[in-house]
């Protein structure tokens, strides 16, 4: 999946949008560890606590104890997942400015940010106050899960679903369709609404081994190559199956 996304030796990721962002940030942290690489996993919003296998939580009162304890692990054989506290079985995130400072400090080569909540639902459309990208970061992955197309437009299905339905161009209660994925994608509110100026913009449509998930993909990508809106990486994939084959585009 690192490969598929052309990280390259160090940076600072935040991944937005829905339907598989945890996963992805465990399976990219895991695969960047094996490359030899120094791997840090926070949020910015809230996220579950890791499994053992997928990283070390270090939850500290303060940002001096933080970066302490942070120094003691970074080159361990696992990411370090790292967060304030435990609250309500969820793991409370980091401030933006902390996070830039944990990058100044050069103890990580990468740094991974959940920088976005949606219920664990597979699509999204962002609030006003949504995203919580960190202004530093060097590349903004937004994620969307391709089992909702062709599914129903409302709340069970999809987060702020009356935005999305506004941004993609569907009546509420309508079936998602991949244009109105498309869309969503595209629009300056859309999916990587807040990303930095500079910041390379990544798309990964995930649970493509679902049944029909990868045509639509397919056609999500067709139409936004044919607006001139593909980013500039974007992956038809499934974050959670490490033996699917992930088409690349362009």
């Amino acid at each position: 999946m690192a490969e598929a996304l052309n990280l390259p030796g160090q940076g600072l990721l935040a991944i937005v949008g829905a339907g598989g962002k945890t996963t992805a940030m465990y399976r990219l942290a895991a695969e960047l560890i094996g490359r030899g690489l120094r791997v840090a996993c926070t949020t910015t919003t809230r996220i579950f606590p890791p499994k053992p296998h997928q990283a070390r939580l270090i939850l500290a009162e303060n940002n001096e104890r933080l970066l302490h304890e942070c120094r003691d692990v970074a080159s361990s054989d696992l990411p370090v997942c790292l967060a304030w506290t435990v609250d309500g079985g969820k793991l409370m995130g980091l401030a933006p400015d902390f996070i830039h400072n944990l990058a100044d400090a050069g103890i990580f080569d990468w740094i991974l940010v959940e920088a976005d909540g949606a219920r664990c639902l597979p699509l999204k459309a962002p609030a006003a106050h949504e995203p919580v990208i960190p202004a530093r970061s060097t590349h903004v992955l937004a994620v969307a899960g391709l089992t909702a197309i062709g599914g129903p437009l409302d709340e069970n299905h999809v987060c702020r679903s009356a935005r999305f339905a506004e941004l993609g161009g569907l009546a509420p209660g309508a079936r998602v369709t991949p244009a109105s994925v498309a869309r969503v994608c595209a629009h300056p509110e859309g999916m990587f609404k807040g990303a930095p100026d500079d910041a390379v913009r990544l798309l990964w449509l995930n649970q493509a081994d679902m049944p029909r998930a990868l045509d639509h993909g397919r056609e999500v990508l067709g139409l936004l190559r044919d607006a001139a809106a593909l980013p500039q990486r974007a992956c038809i994939g499934a974050a959670g199956a490490l033996t699917f084959a992930t088409e690349i585009w362009p």
